[in-house]
């Protein structure tokens, strides 16, 4: 690669080489998991009779791991007698992400019935400057993903921007949004702020004593693990949290892949805080697995002889 060469890498193309357009594109594209799974998607979603709810079916929509991550906070909510939810984003940029969010939040509460508040949280600049090593200042940069804040706000709809720093943006929301977010607790959040210091700002959601604000379980994805190792960038920062909380757990949702449409790489991304001391940790929420695993009729039976 030539020296100071850009490239898209990160974004699925090869290094080296900006999209072209061509057969080689389309290739390499098809050639790895997650670039693939969207060029699939796109192509079953163009498919006719494949309406909207066979797209959410089978995680063929924009950013399939928000609407996965919406829908277990539906489900879940309206399991435990919520009337509402809250779901979030950690890391806006341009906005693509917060908007595919607040779609899928008019989507499941149509379908559930449970009312979906939608809230990013950004700084509004950019990135910041790195304050630790394990920021993954090799990848990233102060200025990097800024946001034009008029454009995304005409088409926010209902969805919540809080801009400023999240040091300070987050506790205050939180109490000053006491009150709805008791009647709409968080289940689910996403972290996208790239770097382990920000991330563990946005854990912060986390820490505290109340529990009022938060579903006993909230299912969270962490947008930037691909390329990374355990103890640098998000995992860093989750693995901080876990050390320091021993009632509230945050992993990676096992062998989740079998159970989604396609094994879609972004499985592997889906992570659970499991908030244990949370009082309505242990209320089951009835219709989440089956409760009864009856004997299979026998091989006569299966042939039709009685």
């Amino acid at each position: 690669m030539r020296r100071g060469s850009r490239t898209t890498a990160q974004k699925g193309h090869p290094f080296g080489r900006l999209p072209s357009g061509g057969l080689a594109d389309v290739l390499w594209d098809w050639s790895k998991s997650g670039t693939r799974t969207a060029a699939r998607n796109r192509l079953l979603r163009g498919l006719p009779g494949v309406g909207t709810a066979s797209a959410y079916r089978f995680g063929l929509v924009e950013r399939p791991h928000y609407a996965y991550g919406v829908r277990r906070a539906t489900e879940s909510a309206a399991r435990l007698g919520h009337r509402g939810v809250t779901v979030v984003e950690f890391g806006v940029a341009g906005g693509n992400g917060l908007l595919a969010l607040a779609e899928h939040a008019r989507y499941y509460a149509a379908a559930t019935g449970v009312a979906v508040r939608v809230v990013g949280f950004d700084s509004g600049a950019g990135l910041p400057a790195a304050t630790d090593p394990r920021d993954l200042p090799y990848l990233f940069a102060p200025g990097y993903y800024t946001m034009d804040h008029d454009r995304l706000r005409a088409r926010l709809g209902a969805a919540e921007l809080v801009i400023g720093d999240l040091d300070r943006t987050l506790p205050d929301y939180l109490d000053s949004h006491a009150e709805v977010l008791s009647c709409h607790p968080v289940g689910f959040v996403s972290l996208d702020l790239d770097y382990c210091s920000s991330t563990a700002t946005a854990l912060g959601l986390f820490r505290g004593p109340a529990h009022g604000h938060l579903l006993p379980r909230v299912t969270c994805y962490l947008d930037d693990l691909p390329g990374t190792i355990e103890r640098i960038g998000e995992a860093a920062a989750v693995a901080d949290f876990n050390a320091a909380h021993d009632d509230r757990a945050i992993g990676r949702v096992l062998g989740l892949r079998a159970f989604t449409p396609f094994d879609p790489p972004w499985a592997d991304q889906i992570y659970v805080h499991h908030r244990l001391d949370h009082p309505d940790y242990g209320r089951l929420e009835v219709g989440a697995t089956g409760d009864q695993l009856p004997l299979d009729p026998g091989p006569s039976r299966r042939r039709g002889r009685h």
